[in-house]
């Protein structure tokens, strides 16, 4: 037995569970009655109503009412939130009350001496009865016959029948009638106790009745429908018994008394098996058993227990995607998941000696041994006696089938054990240390000396060790070499699971998920215990004590369904729309099927995977707030505003999604000039002038408005506005001296006389023109010209579709590593020499390694769009010869010329081309100092070359040949185009070997159709590739020349690919091992089926190949940019760069800088 759950109260008098629900009722001699959620373990409701002690409440079997009785004579129904009814007629205390099965009726008894059958819908009593001398101190209903017993303190129970009583309810209904007397009779009296008796019940199925008393004695009733006699005696408590049930679900009957002890007694044999005493010395008063499950509650002096027979826990175990064992206890079944089929394969409690009781070797776990393919082995491990609580647990080890001879069962006691091998098993011995166990041979070995805890199953016959203690941590072990791989901090580990390339670790509180190689990627914290999970389609379906939730690999959780039993998840199988079967099981050992709608986290994997069609799918078809919240949440305001009908708020998404237009509807709409000021400060911030004229227009903001009409050089405009509101600073003229007459007639005369119209003046007049010559005199005012003019067009802005929208606003979350669902997935070992390669250019590897880039130490400037000393007008003096200077200054056909002296450029049209794609300004011809050139732009395109090189080793990885060389290609032209500096030259020259040596392989590649395949991937071998990528290329020519018996040169590849593999910790052990059999395998052979062009000393120094034909060139003439060689009679353009013409030059000047 096991304490699930206890709250510290007042004397519990009475308890009582739901049927269905995890709820429990809790009757306080303080007069408070408590529901309370067993498994979240909270209050959910009080109810007060009752003057006094209430001595007894118990739940209705089907409907939500529940009664009580106390010690204001009354007796109560309640629904879950008030008093329903109130029942008057007892004269004493109400000490006990239950509900018909199926009548509305409650049965009660008192202190007055009598029991009383109440109809709760008419309010009336309809029996009374009458007999005992003393108090009734329990009563009950049978749950099916027409019986009832009564029992007092008068050391009698009473067995009565009620079917008058039935019959004329039958008849009557509610109508009024008036009581007979005999609606009840007594069928037998019970008189074997010695002492006061203070509970009795029926037993569910069995015609048995239990009593208990003060002779510190439970008596067994047998009975008929005429008489009832003693069946049996239960002794062992040591002072008054006041409360013995049936548990029918455990086959057990459970007591308990004020010697401060609950004990259990075996149904069957009469005996007593547990025994649970109080720590606190509290003595109990009431004892209620779950009419579904092996729960039952206890009340005592100071508290509310919950208890348990067995664990919540069933074990179950999936097998080949079919077939799912389930032990209920000591039973192991199997079940046809297709057909749904069940059948008992085994009771171990025939396979243990002495035979367990009903509480010892229950089955905790199953394990199947996938090692061994020819049989089906499984080993269990049984929950350790009571008895002696401190002897390792049981496994028993079964094989079906077994040889002749053979028993089949193994048995052997251990702390933790699992399956690492055909014959092997790894278990923690009694000094927690952990040792190899042969069961076939029955030889042991240790291979761990450290104290360890707990045991799982890891790939390829490695173990995964919990170590518990100050600092318990997760450890993954070879077991063979005897050493830890790999070891991550982590506390109370329960449950392990490999899936994928994942490790799935499940705590009490706890679900974490890392690499094979125990890197932590996502951890949730639950606040109700974590029971089950499974894995289904990259994601997580989990249970707790309540609920069936979801875990993403970014993070994101939610609930899909609340559920009344704790389930035990088995499987996951999809069906179409967006529907998942739930294959689990529950806490009581019952098979469950499941129809889930997982529309949820599959909405939120297409948002990850930025598949922007799922997302609309998913968005039309559920249009509410919490799906409108997540978006916003997630920065998809423009995907948001799709479903939102507020105006404010879709105001609000428009201005978030850069939708100006909607924004401006809104505002329109609602009318606040907030709203307008904040479409302003977002129209000005995308340069949409038009929009920014007609917010200003709506704030009234005639200064601002000026201003902006004079920027975009709208003179129209601006004469209309000096109508409305004048303003001299912008004024032509004719214009302001006309204004200034009308408005200002004193200063219009100062003006005409300092201008030599002469013009009588006052003092004040005088002394201001004398003033303005002091000043050294006046000159016109010329209104200024604007900057630059737009004809209605906004600035332009960059034209987006709505999947680079949301490309961008995925890509900016950071809450889990990127490619998250790319990582690629680890190999089991390989079972044969040979691997397979597919002819159309794949690398037909199960092992590709992520690509690598290498970013250099040099700390770049930030780019700049334009030169601020071009800005000021100040111009670069000295170009010298670089000709992406003179392109930066607009001066293209000088920058052309120069490439064409430099590096024979001869298709400057692509060139051009990729200049007019690349920059993004505008010539701003109307400011004087610039009116003859072009602005100067600084054209640093580094960032874009180290994406454009990521993407190459991407889709290398990825085996999209056709995409490298476009992608390398565009690499070396728009070096071309980039202005660097001194010290990034090194640098650069990197950037166009790397891309060299990239089209070279992706030129082997090309030419395997046309030539030697065997050769083409020998020499594409020996090219110098990022390591990664290195060694697919040297995998791929082992399998080759293994395949078509060149076995010399297999050897020769072999020895590279191990040197290289000994120094590269990224891949996997199986990769060396793989190669090592190939050399092996060749050395046995030492032959060459094919004579191929290829040395053995071309993998440590790559040769000079000719672009065009693949051969080893002594002479040859070179691209003077990229430095590719051709033969001597290549006249063409350069293959990798497309723009220059092979042969002699002297190269890029901006590549000799020093």
């Amino acid at each position: 037995m096991f304490v699930k759950f206890e709250r510290h109260s007042d004397r519990v008098k009475s308890v009582s569970f739901h049927p269905h629900r995890p709820w429990v009722l809790s009757a306080l001699h303080s007069g408070v009655i408590e529901l309370i959620d067993y498994r979240i373990k909270k209050r959910i409701g009080t109810y007060e109503d009752h003057q006094g002690a209430v001595r007894s409440v118990q739940f209705h079997p089907q409907l939500n009412l529940f009664c009580s009785g106390g010690d204001d004579y009354t007796v109560r129904v309640w629904n879950f939130k008030q008093c329903q009814f109130v029942l008057k007629g007892h004269l004493d205390y109400v000490r006990c009350v239950t509900f018909h099965p199926i009548n509305p009726w409650v049965l009660s008894g008192s202190d007055d001496q009598t029991a009383r059958v109440w109809n709760y819908q008419s309010r009336q009593t309809i029996a009374i009865l009458t007999g005992h001398t003393h108090y009734i101190m329990s009563c009950h209903f049978h749950p099916t016959l027409d019986f009832i017993v009564t029992c007092s303190l008068d050391q009698t129970a009473r067995l009565w029948n009620y079917g008058v009583l039935k019959q004329r309810y039958a008849q009557k209904k509610n109508q009024e009638y008036v009581l007979s007397g005999a609606e009840v009779q007594v069928i037998a009296i019970m008189d074997g106790h010695k002492d006061q008796l203070n509970w009795c019940a029926f037993h569910k199925s069995e015609p048995l009745i239990i009593t208990s008393g003060d002779d510190k004695n439970i008596k067994l009733w047998k009975y008929n429908e005429n008489k009832a006699w003693e069946f049996d005696s239960l002794s062992g408590h040591t002072n008054n018994v006041c409360c013995a049930e049936f548990n029918s679900k455990g086959d057990v009957i459970i007591s308990d008394s004020e010697d401060h002890t609950i004990r259990i007694w075996d149904a069957t044999t009469r005996k007593q098996i547990a025994l649970y005493e109080n720590k606190h010395y509290d003595r109990y008063w009431i004892v209620s058993c779950h009419s579904n499950n092996y729960y039952f509650a206890c009340g005592s002096d100071t508290m509310l227990q919950v208890f348990t027979l067995h664990k919540d826990r069933v074990p179950i175990l999936l097998v080949n995607e079919r077939y799912l064992c389930i032990a209920e206890q000591k039973i192991l079944k199997v079940i046809e998941l297709i057909s749904g089929q069940s059948q008992t394969i085994r009771d171990i409690s025939t396979l243990i000696t002495p035979a367990p009781n009903i509480l010892e070797d229950n089955i905790e776990s199953i394990q199947y041994n996938s090692y061994d393919t020819q049989k089906t082995q499984l080993m269990i491990r049984c929950i350790r006696s009571i008895k002696e609580p401190n002897k390792f647990k049981r496994h028993l080890l079964i094989v079906f089938q077994p040889s002749k001879g053979d028993s089949g069962i193994k048995q052997f006691y251990s702390k933790s054990a699992c399956f690492i091998g055909k014959n092997k098993i790894a278990r923690i011995n009694q000094e927690s240390q952990i040792e190899l166990y042969n069961y076939e041979t029955d030889a042991i070995s240790l291979i761990d000396d450290k104290s360890s805890s707990k045991l799982f199953p890891a790939p390829g016959g490695k173990l995964l060790i919990y170590r518990d203690g100050t600092n318990s941590q997760l450890e993954l072990f070879d077991p063979l070499a005897k050493q830890v791989l790999n070891t991550i901090e982590y506390s109370n580990a329960k449950y392990a699971q490999y899936h994928d390339s994942y490790l799935i670790v499940q705590g009490k509180l706890q679900l974490t998920i890392l690499t094979k190689q125990l890197q932590k990627l996502i951890e949730i914290q639950e606040k109700i215990n974590i029971k089950s999970f499974i894995w289904v389609n990259n994601f997580i379906i989990y249970t707790t004590k309540s609920q069936i939730k979801y875990l993403l690999l970014n993070g994101d959780s939610g609930v899909l369904k609340s559920t009344e039993n704790i389930l035990y998840l088995a499987k996951g199988e999809e069906q179409q729309q967006n529907k998942l079967k739930l294959i689990a099981v529950d806490n009581t050992s019952q098979f469950i099927t499941q129809i889930l709608d997982i529309q949820e986290p599959l909405f939120k994997i297409a948002i990850l995977n930025k598949d922007l069609n799922a997302i609309y799918k998913f968005v039309e078809n559920n249009q509410n707030e919490a799906v409108l919240s997540y978006l916003y949440s997630k920065k998809l305001a423009s995907i948001a505003l799709k479903l939102v009908k507020d105006k404010q708020a879709k105001f609000s998404l428009s201005l978030d999604s850069g939708n100006l237009e909607q924004a401006y509807k809104a505002a329109i709409e609602i009318k606040d000039p907030i709203l307008f000021e904040q479409l302003r400060s977002e129209a000005l911030r995308q340069g949409n002038n038009l929009l920014v004229d007609v917010c200003d227009q709506q704030l009234n903001q005639f200064d601002r408005l000026a201003f902006l009409y004079l920027c975009t050089g709208n003179r129209d405009k601006q004469d209309k506005l000096q109508n409305i509101q004048p303003n001299y600073i912008y004024q032509s003229q004719i214009q302001k001296l006309k204004s200034i007459k009308q408005h200002l007639p004193k200063l219009a005369q100062i003006i005409e006389h300092i201008n030599g119209n002469s013009q009588q003046l006052d003092q004040n007049q005088q002394e201001t023109v004398e003033w303005i010559k002091s000043l050294g005199g006046s000159q016109v005012l010329i209104p200024p010209n604007p900057i630059m003019k737009y004809k209605n067009d906004p600035w332009p802005l960059y034209q987006m579709n709505e999947q680079d929208i949301i490309n961008l606003e995925v890509t900016e979350e950071t809450v889990v590593p990127q490619d998250i669902f790319a990582i690629q997935k680890q190999v089991i070992e390989e079972s044969q020499v040979e691997e397979q390669i597919n002819n159309e250019g794949q690398w037909g590897l199960d092992d590709e390694p992520e690509e690598e880039f290498f970013e250099p130490k040099i700390i770049e400037q930030k780019d700049q769009s334009i030169n601020e000393q071009a800005l000021r007008g100040i111009y670069l003096e000295q170009k010298g010869e670089i000709a992406v200077k003179y392109l930066a200054s607009g001066d293209y056909e000088t920058a052309i010329k120069l490439l064409k002296q430099q590096i024979n450029l001869n298709n400057h049209q692509q060139l051009l081309k990729l200049l007019i794609d690349t920059t993004s300004f505008q010539i701003l011809s109307q400011i004087p100092y610039l009116s003859n050139s072009t602005l100067p732009i600084k054209l640093n395109r580094l960032n874009e070359i180290k994406t454009l090189i990521k993407q190459g080793y991407k889709f290398t990885t990825d085996a999209k040949f056709g995409e490298v060389s476009n992608c390398f290609q565009q690499v070396l032209q728009k070096i071309l185009l980039t202005d660097f500096e001194i010290n990034q030259v090194d640098e650069i020259q990197k950037y166009i070997n790397i891309s060299r040596n990239y089209m070279i392989a992706m030129r082997c590649d090309a030419l395997k159709k046309e030539s030697n395949a065997l050769e083409m991937a020998c020499k594409m071998a020996t090219i110098e590739l990022q390591p990664s990528h290195r060694i697919l290329t040297l995998r791929q020519a082992l399998s080759i020349s293994y395949k078509q018996k060149n076995f010399i040169t297999c050897q020769s590849i072999a020895k590279k690919l191990i040197e290289l593999l000994k120094n590269d910790t990224t891949q996997k052990p199986e990769v060396l091992q793989n190669a090592q059999k190939y050399e092996k395998a060749s050395l046995q052979q030492n032959t060459n089926a094919i004579q191929i062009d290829f040395k053995e000393n071309w993998l440590n120094e790559q040769p000079i190949y000719s672009v065009n034909t693949l051969k080893n060139l002594s002479n040859y003439k070179a691209c003077p940019y990229d430095g590719s060689t051709y033969e001597n009679d290549y006249t063409s353009l350069c293959l990798f760069c497309g723009l220059c013409l092979v042969g002699k030059a002297p190269g890029l000047k901006s590549l000799q800088q020093s």
